[in-house]
């Protein structure tokens, strides 16, 4: 497994997998009509757009020539004063989950943004969702819960963070 810098080549292949993965994850956990028209191509789109975006940092897990997952964040969009960063997606297809790549993706990113002078990070993650215990695995502390609009519904979110993550990968 390779982890890179995305490219805009890498759009579809993005899109792919974020389409899956909410999919296979959020079946029972965000309104069906929702999953239900989510396509590659319109999220292609959006990708495409994202990784012209030079504020935004973008991370592939590629294994055998095939992106398996990826990651993509930069400064925190909320304005926390503590939290400078922020993760904005991380998505690992199934079966390639519990291998590592999780982690691969979120440490090139911290990396990433410690390079650009930013130390420490934050992710919001919905409450429901089964893999949000991940972060706590990788010494993310829990910090507070909030509700959101999504979908037409009202969601619970969980917000961890890395208060130095200069420290937590080496």
């Amino acid at each position: 497994m390779v982890i890179r810098p995305s490219q805009k080549t890498d759009a579809r292949s993005m899109s792919h997998v974020y389409v899956k993965t909410w999919q296979d994850t959020y079946l029972s956990v965000v309104p069906f009509g929702y999953l239900l028209t989510m396509s590659v191509s319109h999220h292609e789109k959006a990708f495409y757009n994202e990784l012209e975006n030079r504020r935004i940092s973008s991370f592939v897990a590629e294994d055998a020539g095939r992106v398996i997952g990826f990651i993509t964040g930069g400064s925190e969009r909320h304005g926390d004063n503590i939290y400078r960063g922020e993760i904005f997606t991380l998505y690992v297809l199934k079966n390639s989950q519990r291998q590592g790549t999780g982690l691969k993706l979120v440490s090139a990113l911290a990396a990433q943004l410690n390079h650009d002078g930013i130390y420490s990070m934050l992710v919001r993650v919905l409450k429901l969702n089964p893999y949000r215990r991940f972060y706590s695995k990788i010494n993310a502390t829990y910090l507070k819960a909030e509700r959101l609009h999504f979908a037409g519904e009202v969601m619970e979110v969980e917000t961890y963070g890395w208060l130095d993550t200069s420290l937590t990968w080496q």
